[in-house]
């Protein structure tokens, strides 16, 4: 059946309508758990590596690949150029930014780099501030950027939170960028982003904050944080796949303060044979950059996974993120309160507003072991670190199993 651009866009407003008018009731949610296969074979608290694909997504994929199977017709060419287009107006809405300031990217530190090298950081003579809550992949990153010469000032936590005194020291008036990750993937810490951005703003410099455990699962205002840059993967929170992802750029530093590195688009060439007739005074290779963030695409991305996202956005709005938080709200809360008695270190603060806790384990081997046979995923990492993350499709009964294999 064909679908027109108006059916199309009604069905963000119309996604999982019951969804909107029951919600935050614990039904709306049991509901979402169906759409999750590997929810149901297992206790997955695991969103915070890898969300497991909802069957919404898979479908926004298939009809995407349906067009490049069989062709444009009964509607597949429109549902495929009309999805990936509202995916980047979806994820705009979701975070409070213009569709113009949203590029896509491979990954989250595809758009980390844009942003570094447009800034010509080190050609300055600038600085970095981070800390090492940010993600190890950038960290490491950091570390490599610092062998080339760019000065790169790592905050050390204090007690697994970051103080903003610490912060401040580290900056000075040759800090170009303030780099974050807004809720951290090492233990839900979520930063002090909108005073982070008012201090780095008064020495001059912008801030990027790593979105990607923040995006899907609590809320994001880029406005009102003060948030100059950010970037996020969609495999997380935001129930897509890997190979696509999300940079928010503030339009009045697109091409200016961040440099045009990279120039996607066509040229027309202006000569015989290329066209029959010369077009006037024009320049033998007429050249027109891309308008608004898309000027820092690099290239093709994985469509077929903005398709997906056209779908997972959806239903993220229609929910509300806001509520989201508040159904996994309790989850956290118990494992905060319950884990430590059964001899886990909670290393997540108390009063971190995330859906992650983390916690070390006096045996990782033997936690990993009592995991595996209860059917239950979560991450472990490191010497003694287990990570948990309940989500939209999680449940109580999923933390009651966790805690009685943990016991």
């Amino acid at each position: 059946m064909p679908v027109n651009r108006r059916q199309l866009l009604g069905s963000v407003a119309l996604a999982a309508p019951s969804l909107a008018a029951a919600a935050p009731a614990s039904s709306v949610f049991a509901e979402i758990r169906k759409e999750f296969p590997r929810a149901n074979q297992e206790v997955y608290l695991d969103a915070a590596a890898n969300m497991p694909l909802p069957k919404y997504v898979a479908e926004g994929m298939r009809r995407y690949m349906n067009f490049h199977m069989y062709g444009p017709g009964d509607g597949r060419g429109q549902y495929a150029a009309e999805s990936v287009r509202q995916a980047r107006e979806l994820f705009a809405r979701l975070i409070n930014a213009k569709p113009a300031e949203i590029a896509f990217v491979v990954c989250t530190k595809a758009g980390e780099a844009a942003v570094i090298n447009g800034l010509g950081i080190q050609a300055s003579g600038g600085n970095i501030v981070t800390n090492d809550l940010h993600y190890a992949g950038s960290i490491h990153d950091y570390i490599g950027r610092r062998k080339a010469g760019m000065d790169i000032r790592i905050v050390k936590h204090r007690d697994w939170r970051i103080d903003l005194k610490d912060m401040e020291k580290a900056m000075d008036k040759r800090t170009k960028l303030v780099s974050i990750t807004l809720v951290s993937n090492v233990n839900g810490w979520v930063e002090e982003a909108k005073a982070i951005c008012n201090l780095a703003h008064s020495y001059g410099a912008y801030v990027y904050a790593d979105i990607i455990q923040a995006a899907g699962s609590v809320p994001v205002d880029v406005k009102a944080l003060g948030l100059d840059f950010a970037a996020c993967s969609n495999y997380k929170w935001l129930h897509g796949a890997r190979g696509s992802g999300y940079l928010y750029v503030r339009e009045d530093l697109q091409g200016g303060e961040v440099k045009d590195l990279s120039f996607p688009g066509y040229v027309h060439f202006n000569y015989a044979p290329w066209v029959p007739q010369r077009a006037g005074s024009a320049d033998d290779f007429p050249f027109e950059g891309m308008k608004g963030a898309q000027r820092y695409e690099a290239g093709n991305v994985s469509y077929v996974a903005y398709a997906g996202q056209h779908e997972a956005l959806k239903r993220i709005l229609a929910i509300g993120v806001d509520n989201i938080y508040a159904y996994t709200k309790p989850m956290c809360d118990r494992l905060k309160t319950q884990l430590p008695p059964l001899g886990y270190k909670l290393i997540t603060p108390l009063d971190a507003t995330s859906s992650i806790v983390t916690v070390q384990s006096p045996n990782l081997k033997a936690t990993q072991e009592k995991l595996r046979k209860a059917n239950v995923q979560a991450t472990t990492t490191g010497a003694n670190r287990m990570r948990i993350s309940p989500a939209l499709y999680n449940n109580m009964d999923d933390i009651d199993r966790l805690l009685k294999a943990l016991a």
